[in-house]
């Protein structure tokens, strides 16, 4: 049994991976020195809800049960409300904490390793939206071991509504985030298609694009699925989650890499940029954020509301206002003595570049996304600024000239020193 610890210990994560799922399964410990266990939250909007909870001993702790499977443990729901909670986890002793529940519910535990009966209860908010507090006690003292406990705990909104009060526009605002980002899509194959057919080929600021909005739709196109799932059974397709996750942060990723190398002076004026360096950097930072964001999906506690309250988030966060600090120093390093227009031009890459900065909703950050790339996509593949200053302007044959007027002052393959950078 105990090669089935590390087995369970990741399925736990990955049940963890929705910290808004009205369906929750984890496990809490109680004993002799534990004898309160939070379990969940849940935001109820106003009407009545519903909630359900059954308990079973783990295996580990079945096993040091001495053999008496045939006995029960008797264990308490308690209920508490928002506006209580600050209060309640003031209280020092756990048992004097059943002062601010709400409701008290007797659960009966078999020391077997059978799950105990179903406890369903509901509750009703009147006024306004509440988030209520689930705790689970054992202050009959009958625990005298630390015992692991597995449960499972559902919530649902009034009719049926497997969302939070927070969380309830989710499907409809990611479903128009993929319609819209569907036909951004369309736009730019086809503009892409006809870039091939007049050039020939893709410069790489482009390709590194097309991966950006490819990664992007796979995501939400994941998340979307997930999501409407998720309104039927309230647990979702937990691996379609999990991969629009990473291929968001991957995503996330290649678009501010191209944007810390237009920053640092590519394809804008002559500097030396080694692929492999790139690529290295590129990979050390996608392993390191995708554990980041794994970390962040799993950590769930009674005062955690976003994600950047733990210690993974608030490290995820450190590294992109860092990356945004980096970017912001090579747009100064490259400003410094360039050609006007290329000046302009960075200034606008300096606010565009602006949604390193992280943002409060996820809805934010899927529009800052999706903007980004379509102003991104407008650069690379229209006759507009950035094209006239860039690489993009030049033939791709040998000895070739721009394909549109510019002044000498204006080409970035010239190589005054003053703009070469070591």
């Amino acid at each position: 049994m105990s090669g089935l610890s590390p087995l369970r210990g990741w399925l736990s994560v990955l049940l963890l991976f929705l910290g808004e799922a009205k369906f929750q399964a984890s496990t809490i410990t109680l004993g002799e020195h534990l004898r309160w266990g939070y379990t969940s939250k849940f935001g109820y909007s106003t009407g009545t809800g519903n909630y359900s909870l059954r308990l079973r001993v783990s295996d580990e702790a079945k096993l040091a049960g001495n053999g008496r499977f045939n006995q029960n443990v008797t264990l308490f729901l308690e209920t508490y409300l928002d506006e209580d909670w600050n209060e309640v986890m003031s209280i020092e002793d756990p048992c004097q904490r059943k002062k601010k529940s709400r409701s008290s519910m007797s659960v009966s535990v078999p020391l077997d390793g059978r799950w105990s009966e179903t406890l369903r209860r509901t509750v009703r908010n009147n006024v306004r939206s509440h988030i209520w507090y689930f705790a689970v006690l054992d202050c009959a003292k009958k625990t005298e071991n630390s015992r692991k406990f597995e449960y499972e705990m559902t919530h649902l909104n009034e009719g049926g509504s497997h969302f939070t009060v927070e969380t309830r526009w989710t499907l409809p605002s990611n479903v128009l985030s993929l319609v819209c980002f569907v036909a951004f899509s369309g736009l730019f194959a086809k503009r892409c298609l006809a870039e091939m057919t007049s050039v020939g080929r893709l410069h790489m600021v482009i390709w590194a694009l097309v991966v950006v909005v490819a990664m992007q739709l796979l995501a939400q196109s994941l998340h979307a699925l997930h999501l409407w799932r998720y309104s039927y059974n309230g647990t979702g397709v937990r691996p379609f989650e999990i991969l629009a996750e990473i291929s968001f942060i991957l995503s996330q990723l290649v678009q501010s890499a191209l944007l810390l190398l237009i920053g640092y002076g590519y394809t804008l004026i002559p500097v030396d940029v080694d692929p492999a360096t790139v690529l290295l950097t590129f990979g050390i930072s996608a392993v390191v954020h995708i554990i980041l964001v794994l970390l962040i999906k799993a950590e769930d506690s009674a005062d955690k509301f976003h994600d950047y309250e733990g210690l993974a988030g608030k490290t995820l966060l450190a590294l992109r206002l860092a990356s945004f600090a980096v970017f912001l120093w090579c747009l100064k390093s490259t400003m410094t003595g360039a050609p006007y227009r290329i000046r302009g031009l960075l200034s606008m890459f300096a606010f565009v570049g602006a949604y390193w900065r992280p943002p409060i909703l996820n809805t934010s950050l899927m529009l800052l996304q999706i903007g980004t790339a379509w102003w991104l996509h407008n650069q690379f593949l229209s006759r507009g600024e950035y094209f006239k200053v860039s690489e993009l302007n030049s033939s791709s044959l040998p000895g070739g000239t721009p394909r549109s007027p510019r002044t000498p002052l204006e080409s970035p393959t010239r190589s005054p020193q003053r703009d070469k950078r070591d």
